[in-house]
């Protein structure tokens, strides 16, 4: 089952949500519901304090994703690919293919999330007061003074200066500026993160101690996503320096294994999946690539069918997606695999299939130049 799925698209920016977001969704809702509205409206009825959390949690997801297309705009008048943003248990993240080209890129990028959470936040702050003055529903008011409280509550919690938050972003492009070393300032905007993710994490512990198991439980999780994404950060711009300047054509197999598109599924599996153990192949017919057949696809297909079934039958139809040049870059091939669900690449040149490459390639090469630098 697919973690995240698609939704639409915002500018030309594929959106997805992941399935840990219906989790948070849930949650806001349920507090909005049962303790923030019967708190700020008592006296109504339980269908409109679900109602009125529905459509303030909906609100909040919207500005979240407001947030991260701003940091996405901005990458793209710099040039920089934006291949998805994704909403999430912790809010969302955009994906970008490279990073910034200096630091004064990297600075309006990151200051582009907060100042959308303030400007919204100000904005339904005016709607509140407008809505109050002409004494509009009492329900609207209060909706939108609690979207005008948590878009203030992101704007400046984003501003504190641990990577990877914005403001350690911020901070990240001054240290980028001042040694003109991007991995010394990504390392060193990762430890005030760190330490920040550590400060939450104690503040979890002791609301615990102190009765506030919900607070105290959720302060730990944020601390714990926070400390793993700045290592990963790290590690994430390690491997780039590393293998940047590495093409396609340098990594990939040539010698690729393919299936025929009339191939049925009990051979596919037999003949290829059990004998080769690779959990892709592509799909062939004559000389042209139709698709590409995955394991996973074939479990959809109940076995007693597997036999009047063919590889068309279930595989993915080729899209850019699958496909690389083999003049790509390795760094930029890894982010497109990131993307496209299945971890490979087709190599094509002249619409001819001339290898194929894997993030176990990939890995296989990043750890030799470790073992070399060490």
């Amino acid at each position: 089952m697919r973690k995240t799925f698609k939704v639409g698209r915002i500018f030309h920016i594929p959106i997805e949500i992941n399935l840990t977001w219906f989790i948070i969704l849930g949650l806001v809702v349920f507090t909005l519901a049962r303790g923030y509205f019967p708190y700020t409206n008592p006296g109504l009825s339980l269908g409109f304090y679900w109602l009125m959390a529905l459509i303030a949690a909906l609100l909040l997801f919207a500005s979240l994703l407001a947030h991260e297309l701003s940091h996405s705009l901005v990458a793209i008048r710099y040039k920089i690919p934006i291949h998805s943003i994704t909403l999430f248990i912790f809010g969302g993240v955009a994906q970008m293919e490279k990073e910034p080209a200096s630091p004064d890129v990297e600075f309006k990028m990151a200051m582009a999330g907060p100042i959308m959470s303030f400007f919204l936040a100000f904005t339904f702050y005016l709607i509140t007061r407008f809505a109050a003055y002409f004494n509009f529903s009492f329900l609207l008011v209060s909706v939108f003074t609690y979207l005008y409280i948590i878009n203030l509550v992101v704007g400046i919690f984003n501003l504190i200066p641990g990577f990877p938050l914005d403001g350690g972003r911020v901070l990240r492009s001054a240290i980028w500026a001042w040694t003109k070393d991007l991995r010394k300032a990504t390392a060193i905007a990762s430890v005030f993160g760190k330490a920040f993710a550590f400060t939450l994490m104690g503040l979890g512990f002791l609301s615990i101690l102190g009765g506030a198991l919900i607070s105290g439980i959720w302060f730990i999780f944020i601390g714990l996503f926070l400390q793993e994404s700045a290592d990963f950060s790290c590690r994430q711009l390690i491997m780039k320096k590393m293998l940047s300047g590495t093409k396609v054509e340098k990594v990939m197999a040539k010698n690729v294994i393919t299936v025929p598109s009339n191939l049925t599924l009990d051979k596919l599996v037999d003949e290829y999946f059990f004998k080769y153990r690779h959990s892709t192949f592509p799909v062939m017919e004559h000389d042209a690539i139709l698709g590409i057949a995955t394991f996973h696809d074939i479990k959809e297909v109940p076995r007693n069918k597997w036999a009047d079934t063919t590889a068309k039958d279930i595989m993915l139809p080729i899209m850019q997606k699958f496909i690389a040049e083999k003049e790509m870059d390795i760094t930029h091939a890894l982010a497109k695999m990131a993307n496209n669900g299945i971890g490979r690449l087709l190599v094509v040149e002249k619409n001819k299939l001339i290898g194929l490459v894997s993030q176990r390639d990939i890995m296989r090469l990043l750890e030799f130049k470790s073992e070399i630098k060490s």
